[in-house]
């Protein structure tokens, strides 16, 4: 987990894709950590995110960076405990607001694809997930989080 929220560090920006009745919707994000296992983000009761997460909880990150991209979906469940946020202000001070609308989301039973850049190096934290060879020559790998 540490490999990959170094990456999506790396990247700086991700993408988040929810869905909002019959349209995708995408957003920029930059905030990612590890909560008992998972990957999480956080958001606002009040955002559009979090309206279309309660009303379809499947999600969809895709980051790309020097190394490659990498995309990582699952189903989103919601937490709201201070003591994340707590943990979460030791790395990063604007988290120590107070707001009962903010919640933690949580991906549950995730799936992880990763495909190194062209002619770039796997990294070691693929080093030993599934691995499939794709018509175009490239290798996409896999993991369940």
């Amino acid at each position: 987990m540490d490999k990959i929220l170094e990456f999506l560090d790396d990247c700086g920006v991700y993408y988040l894709a929810t869905s909002d009745g019959h349209q995708a919707k995408v957003r920029p994000m930059n905030f990612a950590r590890d909560v008992n296992g998972k990957l999480s983000f956080y958001t606002s009761k009040l955002k559009d995110l979090y309206r279309q997460l309660e009303k379809n909880p499947l999600a969809e990150i895709s980051a790309t960076g020097k190394r490659g991209w990498i995309r990582i979906y699952g189903s989103i469940s919601f937490h709201d405990s201070p003591e994340i946020f707590e943990k979460w202000a030791e790395k990063a001070e604007y988290f120590r607001f107070t707001d009962e609308n903010r919640v933690v989301c949580s991906f549950e039973s995730a799936t992880v694809e990763y495909m190194p850049g062209y002619q770039a190096p796997l990294p070691d934290f693929a080093a030993n997930w599934e691995k499939t060879l794709m018509p175009e020559g490239e290798i996409k790998c896999t993991e369940k989080l």
